[in-house]
């Protein structure tokens, strides 16, 4: 019908006219000024903005039928008791531009079919791409090659999860976004700003917030699967997915809110015992009841790992026992801990069993036990993460 003439697929930042005047807008960034001027100027209401997969291309279309034919040849008529300004007038009339109409739907889903054609060509050029040469955000690593290498390189080294590299597109102003949020020292989940990179660094750290804010919708852009399905974003999807814990362990409000060095340190917070139901405000008591209830010496299981390495025993243990198996042998048993301390398994596996990626997900939401990990430890981050085994 009309493909030829799309304009925009790009979204980059675009002079516009308005559908029927002149008054330019620069969109998408001023989408929100030109659907108010079409309104209170010229009572046109467009239906469902937000399914258009591109509104540049879309009010050229109508710009341009408009000029041969009124509003009323497309338009449903609506009668309203206001003014577009709010105020009381009888029958006022006012226009409705949807999907209602064949050939407003036929559009519609022709800009959907050639956005995601294009953005899926711009997907292919970037992974066949191997010319890409970028150093990493946390550390001195130049990577060269694949974007997906990269991803890669965040996730192993630094447990900053973008998604999956095939459900990824424009990688590199992803990563300039990332980017430029560290330096301004932005936590990218919460989007709390912090006073230096270091108090920004632990809080991501402790708080597990590496990962991006599912509730930003600037981020919608650089996910493929955003594209399938206009009237479904990222978050709602992500909202769906059960498969797989968040990184982040979890949001509300007042995490959001958060953004101070203490927000992990307050002692308050309730920890539970790896091993059964007790818990304390104390992490001591706590580590102090591990050893006298169940033989085990957290401190001296994990004196010689990492911070992320510590993670995945704290969750590798939370898990075993959830399913009922032992922490050293694996054996599952009716009552696990009955079966630990007769056989004197009241320690972890070999490294190999316990040190893989799927242990860096909490096993519950806000995990007060693993926010004071290292909670003494001097050693930086990035040193840390250089040391990780193969094994990861």
């Amino acid at each position: 019908m009309y493909k030829s003439q799309f304009v925009g697929l790009d979204d980059k930042p675009c002079d516009t006219k308005c559908l029927l005047c002149d008054c330019t807008f620069v969109l998408p960034t001023n989408e929100m000024d030109l659907l108010t001027h079409v309104f209170k100027v010229h009572r046109l209401v467009i239906a469902d903005v937000w399914k258009i997969a591109n509104l540049r291309s879309y009010v050229h279309y109508w710009s341009i039928k408009f000029k041969e034919a009124p509003l009323t040849t497309y338009c449903s008529t609506m009668l309203m008791d206001c003014t577009p300004d709010g105020q009381p007038s009888k029958n006022e009339h006012y226009f409705l531009l949807s999907d209602c109409l064949s050939e407003d739907k036929t559009l519609r889903d022709e800009i959907h079919q050639a956005k995601l054609e294009w953005t899926l060509a711009q997907q292919e050029a970037e992974r066949a791409d191997t010319s890409f040469k970028r150093g990493c955000i946390f550390c001195r690593t130049e990577i060269c090659g694949l974007r997906a290498a990269y991803i890669k390189h965040l996730y192993q080294k630094h447990n900053l999860y973008l998604g999956k590299p095939e459900n990824l597109v424009f990688v590199d102003e992803l990563l300039d976004k990332i980017q430029n949020n560290i330096e301004s020292l932005i936590c990218i989940y919460c989007e709390g700003t912090f006073k230096d990179r270091m108090v920004l660094k632990e809080h991501m750290r402790k708080k597990f917030h590496k990962s991006i804010n599912p509730h930003n919708k600037e981020y919608d852009k650089f996910y493929i699967n955003n594209y399938l399905q206009p009237e479904k974003t990222w978050e709602r999807k992500q909202a769906n997915l059960k498969t797989k814990p968040d990184i982040g362990g979890g949001s509300s409000e007042n995490e959001d809110e958060e953004s101070s060095w203490s927000d992990w340190n307050d002692e308050s917070v309730t920890i539970t015992c790896l091993f059964c139901n007790y818990s304390n405000n104390e992490f001591t008591c706590i580590l102090t009841h591990m050893k006298e209830a169940h033989s085990f010496d957290f401190e001296e299981t994990v004196k010689d790992l990492t911070f992320y390495q510590k993670v995945k025993v704290v969750n590798y243990i939370k898990r075993q026992i959830q399913l009922q198996r032992c922490i050293f042998c694996e054996t599952k048993s009716d009552n696990v801990l009955e079966h630990m301390k007769n056989q004197q398994h009241c320690k972890i596996a070999i490294q190999k069993v316990w040190d893989q990626p799927e242990y860096y997900f909490p096993m519950s939401e806000n995990d007060s036990f693993l926010y004071n990990l290292d909670a003494t430890s001097n050693s930086d981050e990035e040193s840390d993460v250089e040391n990780l085994t193969e094994a990861m």
